[in-house]
Order: C-alpha cells, then sequence, then structure tokens
C-alpha cells in the first residue's frame, strides 16, 4: 500500500527519508579524510621505511608487501564482523571507532625504531581500516535513492580524490618543508604524522555529531546474527554481486599498488637523479595531483553515467580503462617523467572507475537488511586483492622490476573484463535504466527541498525479497520511486 514519504535533495541527489544534507555532507567529508589517511599511510611508509629506519632499497618492496600483507589478514577477519556490527547496532559507532584507531595507528607509527615495532603500530591502524572502510561504503549506499546511487559515488569520489590531493600536495610535501628548515628528517617524518593523526581525530568527532544514527531498518525487523555472518558468502550466488566481489579485488588493490610501488619506484628513480626521498615524493607528489585533479573532473560524469546505464555496463567500461593504464606501465620510463603523464591518466581514471562500478553494482544488488555484511564481504574481497597482489607485487619489485606489480594487475583486470561481458550477456539483472534516463544530472544544484513521492518496489530478482532501499529506521520500510 502506497504512503507518502518526504525526502531531501543535494543537488541532484534524491536522499532517502530520514536522511539530512548534513548527514550526507559529514559523509562526503568523512569520505574525503579517510581516503587521505588511507592512501597516506601507503605514500607516507616510503619515508618511514628510508629515513626512520634505513631498509635497503633493495630490501624496501618486499618490506613494504609484507607490511600491506599483514594489514590485510586483519581487513580479512575484521571487516565481516564490523559489517555484521553495523547491521545491528548501526553504522555510525562502527565507523567513529575506525577513525580513533586509525588515529592512534599514525600517532604510534613514527616512533617505531625496528621492522617489528613499526608492524605492531601498522595493525592498529589496520584494526580502524577494517572498520572504516566497510561503513563509508555502507554509508554511501545507505544515503541516497537508488536512481541517486551513481551520482552519491560520483560526488563522494570527488570528496575523496580532494582528500588524496591533501595528502600528495599537503600533508606528503611537510617533511620536506620542515627540512628546509632545519629540521631533523626523523623530527620532520614524526610532526608529519602526528599532523595526519590529529585530522583523524578531528574528523571522528565531527562524524559522531553529524552522521545518522541507526541502521535503515527498524530493531525488530533487523536480521539475527547467524543470517548475517552467512548472508555475504551466500549472496554471491548472484553473478553481479560476484562480479562486484571480484571487482573490490582489483579496484581497493589498486589503491594500495599505486600508492606503494608507484612512490617507491619514483624513490628509486630519484635517487638515481641525485634526489634525496624527500624531494622524489614532492615532484612524484605533483604527478599524483595531476592524476587526481583529472579523475576529480571524471567523477561526477561517471556516476552519471552508472545512473543512466546498465550497472554491469558500467563495470565493463571501467574494467577497460583499468587493464589498459595498468598494462601501459610496462612501457613506462619514469614516474617522475611528465612526459608519461597521459598513461598515468589513464591507470587513475581506471581505478577510480573501477571502485565507483564495483561499489554501485553491490549496493544495487544487496538486500537492505543484510546491506551491512554484504558490503563487507565486498570490502573483504578488496582487503584479499590488496593481500595477494602487495605480497606477490613487493617480490617482483624487488626481483623484476618495478612496472611488474602494475602489469600482474593489468592481467587479472584483463580477465574480469571477459567474465563481466558474460554477465551483462547472458545475466544483465533488473531493468532500471529507463527510470534513470528521467533523471538528467544538471549542471547547477537544483534547489534544496523536501519532497514527496509513492512507494512502489524496484527490487531485483536475485537480490532476495527485500527492497533494496529504504528509511532510516522505519519499522515497516518501503522502497521510493523518484518523483
Amino acid at each position: 500500500m502506497a504512503q507518502d514519504q518526504k525526502f531531501e535533495h543535494l543537488g541532484p541527489i534524491q536522499l532517502m527519508p530520514g536522511i539530512s544534507r548534513t548527514n550526507t555532507i559529514v559523509k562526503i567529508y568523512a569520505a574525503g579524510i579517510m581516503v587521505a589517511t588511507f592512501t597516506g599511510m601507503s605514500f607516507l611508509n616510503a619515508y618511514i621505511l628510508e629515513e626512520h629506519l634505513g631498509i635497503p632499497r633493495g630490501q624496501q618492496g618486499t618490506f613494504s608487501g609484507d607490511l600491506t600483507f599483514w594489514t590485510e589478514i586483519v581487513s580479512l577477519l575484521l571487516m565481516g564482523p564490523m559489517g555484521v556490527l553495523s547491521d545491528r547496532i548501526g553504522r555510525r559507532p562502527v565507523f567513529v571507532f575506525g577513525l580513533l584507531m586509525v588515529s592512534l595507528g599514525y600517532a604510534l607509527y613514527p616512533f617505531a625504531t625496528s621492522a617489528g615495532e613499526l608492524l605492531a603500530y601498522r595493525l592498529v591502524y589496520a584494526v580502524g581500516l577494517a572498520a572504516a572502510a566497510a561503513m563509508m561504503a555502507t554509508l554511501t549506499n545507505d544515503y541516497p535513492q537508488e536512481n541517486s546511487r551513481g551520482k552519491l559515488i560520483g560526488i563522494t569520489s570527488m570528496g575523496n580524490i580532494l582528500g588524496m590531493i591533501l595528502m600528495s600536495t599537503g600533508i606528503a610535501r611537510i617533511p620536506q618543508l620542515l627540512i628546509a628548515q632545519d629540521f631533523d628528517p626523523i623530527a620532520a617524518g614524526k610532526v608529519t604524522f602526528l599532523i595526519a593523526a590529529g585530522l583523524a581525530l578531528l574528523t571522528a568527532l565531527i562524524s559522531q555529531l553529524g552522521l545518522k544514527a541507526g541502521t535503515p531498518v527498524a530493531p525488530k525487523d533487523r536480521e539475527n546474527v547467524r543470517v548475517l555472518i552467512a548472508s555475504g558468502l551466500k549472496a554471491g550466488k548472484n553473478p553481479r554481486i560476484a562480479l562486484s566481489y571480484a571487482g573490490a579485488f582489483a579496484a581497493r588493490s589498486d589503491l594500495v599498488i599505486k600508492g606503494m610501488f608507484l612512490v617507491l619506484w619514483a624513490i628509486h628513480d630519484g635517487a638515481e637523479r641525485g634526489m634525496n626521498p624527500a624531494e622524489s615524493m614532492a615532484r612524484f607528489g605533483l604527478m599524483l595531483a595531476l592524476m587526481s585533479s583529472v579523475s576529480f573532473i571524471a567523477a561526477p560524469f561517471f556516476g552519471w553515467y552508472i545512473d543512466n546505464v546498465n550497472r554491469v555496463t558500467a563495470t565493463i567500461v571501467a574494467l577497460a580503462f583499468a587493464s589498459a593504464g595498468y598494462l601501459s606501465m610496462g612501457i613506462i620510463s619514469s614516474p617522475l617523467d611528465f612526459n608519461m603523464l597521459p598513461f598515468f591518466i589513464i591507470i587513475s581514471l581506471g581505478s577510480s572507475f573501477m571502485l565507483k562500478a564495483s561499489l554501485g553494482l553491490v549496493g544495487q544488488e544487496a538486500p537492505i537488511k543484510e546491506r551491512g555484511s554484504i558490503i563487507a564481504t565486498n570490502g573483504m574481497f578488496g582487503a584479499l586483492g590488496i593481500l595477494i597482489l602487495s605480497l606477490v607485487g613487493g617480490r617482483l619489485f624487488d626481483s623484476i622490476g618495478p612496472w611488474a606489480p602494475f602489469v600482474i594487475a593489468g592481467a587479472y583486470q584483463c580477465l574480469l573484463l571477459v567474465w563481466a561481458i558474460w554477465i551483462r550477456i547472458f545475466r544483465p539483472g533488473p531493468k532500471l535504466v529507463e527510470s534513470r534516463w528521467q533523471w538528467k544530472w544538471p549542471l547547477l544544484a537544483a534547489a534544496a527541498s523536501s519532497n514527496t513521492a509513492q512507494a512502489s518496489p524496484t527490487v531485483s530478482a536475485e537480490a532476495n525479497s527485500a527492497a533494496p532501499t529504504a528509511p532510516i529506521a522505519a519499522g515497516n520500510p518501503k522502497p521510493i520511486e523518484p518523483k
């Protein structure tokens, strides 16, 4: 039976009833800072290895891979329980806990005096990574209505890219600026990490005040823990959710491969040019900023594209960019050579598109009562991808060449591209595109106002009988059609 439900807009994005513009703006901000701290750990890790611990360059690739390996072991162990917990007590407390642990990990990291101590502090950070990453992906799918899911993913991605730019051109340059002021390199590293820790701590406080409390379903409608534990793997029987899992395996590993191995490559190449690590990071930070700027401009357009085509089609386009970008690293002369910028732009677009496509696809297909658990499972596959490619990639980096991890990732994405095409032909999923085409992307934000829409289910045949979208804390959740 239809019922009137009021909802708000954030520009072109139609929000779920009960979700405010403030909730969404805080979510976008928190996502940007979260991504800055995640990529920053990979980006700044090379500085710690070089300046603080003095690990030989020939061993840095393997050691970086091992650090990432153990980080992702923690993610594999904790992401599922964090998702289950969020479906029971809400997203906000789990996300805030994650940011607090990230802050603690950053504060401890530059004070490590041995490889073992560095690993211990990295694991503290990893606990926060598991909680915060799973929750931010879930919130991105909780807040919009179905016809605006891609748009919010695109806008959130813009916030994420701003966070990456903040890290690569701001925080990552602090060591160089402090060294120029006669700071000791180790003291400069400590100041840099403590600033990042303070930023994560501030964001945890803002998130506690600004994010929506509760879960998308009323307490009496929540699934029990036993059902939630099994729901992630059970959902993989849906071929589109399975494709999203496989896409997450590639997409999250992309971030670490770029953040970790490209920086190591830049530092090694800089040493051959007579540059110290801080100078190499500063120059490569500019390259990253240019890559991120292109991704920033493309993000809302790809978000709009996700909402206006079959989401498996969007995944195919993302995989085509990612495959081409990563395979092209085999012909790169140096990450410090700005003549190579077109290739780095392609790899940046590919990895950015893959994150959006995977998140949009799993958000469309996951039943609302199990969304946190299923998206956490999606994150677990991402952690598995990082674990395998960082461990193998680190050894390939040292033994074959700095381009090797990228070519391995590109080959995997080529195989995934073939599978995605098969799914698009034979198992394309629900036909939601017709209703999306009526919602054109406005160049100017629509006036923010409350609107009314009629409830009308749009449910995937393979996504269980639960509705894919529902009001927060509604006693009898019903999906909403855009007005």
